[in-house]
């Protein structure tokens, strides 16, 4: 004989071969929506556990209805009957019955009662994903990563406006073309051109005296705040970089060996996940930020781009024209090993990045000029398809003429 078990939003209940009710464990009303959350992780629950467990031994066969491994019930008694089968003979049975068999084990009294309990549980599972998902550690990644990038951005407007409010006073500052040390300057000695020039001779060329206007004190002081507002800023972004550093390293380690942190994490930010990411293959991984020049390609037939994200990479950034194309395909591929290794395993290739730049000295020696240019297929399309349109234009001027005359 066998026995069938499946689940609803009650619980677990078990139909005998005969489709008949044997067995039911039901939910906890406040602990429904977390039950019904762990089934769908594939968690197995105390309730499904001591119904298959109290199941009688006049069974040969238990039939469970469920996306769990046969390998995840080892552990429980009867195990050796246990068979999985999705959907079973029961489930059917249940859902085409549902209303009526929840009324029978007593767990609603009308069908309105239902619909209040779907709705209420079906709010506590939204919930529950919703936790989940913000405790994920790659959202917080990205938006770190995101804020970095903002920050950056104000930085580089705030400092052009500083420098040209300094050069007024002191134009000599100029020479210094480092941002954060020219600010730093700036704060150190409280704007004071004297003491600059009097304790950094070697950075201002050795001058006696500055050419910029002398301006009043509350003028000085209100740069000297402006320049302290920036160097804030700079702070927070060190903080940040910090940050994102320390969280690479516990989420994708081998994706930050390889690539570095802050490109890692871009990677990470463009993809939305680093599960997503994951997903990826290795071609989509080489054009990830180059859409629109992807799309420029699919439209007008130009050459299709050969890398994204992943030029900021030195590697590819610094090599020869004719070789960045196989190096972006190279480095897209060892990023896809290193990201499915973080994901999907806990161990750590400290020789990615090492593997990668004998790949690329490599593809350096054995191409170190560039091939001679072939004739582009796309280029010869479009001049075909312009020679066929012109010549449909001319035969209907042709056939038009004729009817004239």
């Amino acid at each position: 004989m066998e026995i069938y078990i499946t689940n609803c939003i009650a619980g677990f209940l078990s139909f005998d071969s005969n489709l008949k009710l044997i067995d039911y464990t039901l939910f906890k009303d406040d602990e429904a929506g977390s039950k019904l959350h762990d089934i769908n992780q594939n968690i197995l629950t105390s309730e499904e556990i001591s119904l298959i467990e109290k199941t009688s031994d006049e069974y040969d066969e238990i039939i469970v209805e469920t996306s769990n491994r046969h390998s995840d019930y080892s552990e429980l008694k009867n195990y050796e009957k246990i068979r999985i089968k999705r959907p079973n003979k029961g489930g059917e049975y249940l859902r085409a019955n549902l209303l009526r068999i929840l009324q029978d084990i007593n767990f609603i009294s009308s069908p309105e009662e239902y619909n209040e309990k779907l709705t209420d549980i079906s709010n506590q599972i939204a919930i529950l994903k919703m936790k989940e998902s913000s405790q994920e550690e790659d959202k917080v990644l990205i938006q770190a990563v995101n804020a970095i990038d903002e920050v950056d951005e104000e930085i580089s407007k705030l400092i052009e406006r500083l420098r040209e409010w300094e050069t007024i006073y002191f134009p000599e500052i100029e020479t210094l073309h480092n941002n954060e040390s020219y600010v730093k300057l700036i704060v150190d000695y409280d704007n004071n051109r004297e003491k600059i020039i009097e304790n950094n001779p070697e950075l201002l060329n050795n001058i006696q005296i500055s050419n910029g206007a002398d301006l009043k004190d509350e003028d000085i002081e209100i740069i000297n705040g402006y320049a302290r507002s920036i160097m804030s800023l700079q702070n927070t972004r060190s903080s940040m970089e910090k940050y994102i550093e320390d969280k690479m390293e516990k989420i994708a380690p081998n994706l930050k060996d390889l690539l570095g942190a802050t490109l890692g994490a871009k990677l990470i930010a463009h993809a939305g996940s680093i599960k997503r990411l994951a997903t990826y293959s290795a071609s989509t991984i080489q054009i990830m930020g180059a859409e629109k020049a992807l799309f420029r390609h699919l439209k007008t037939g130009e050459n299709p781009p050969k890398h994204g994200l992943i030029y900021q990479n030195p590697f590819v950034r610094t090599s020869n024209y004719w070789n960045r194309g196989k190096i972006a395909r190279r480095l897209a591929s060892k990023i896809t090993f290193a990201v499915r290794k973080d994901v999907f395993t806990d161990d750590i290739n400290r020789n990615l990045k090492v593997e990668f730049e004998e790949e690329v000295e490599k593809i350096e020696k054995e191409n170190p000029f560039p091939k001679p240019k072939s004739t582009n297929k796309n280029t010869n399309r479009r001049k075909s398809s312009k020679k066929s349109k012109h010549h449909k234009k001319t035969k209907k001027r042709r056939r038009s003429k004729r009817r004239r005359h």
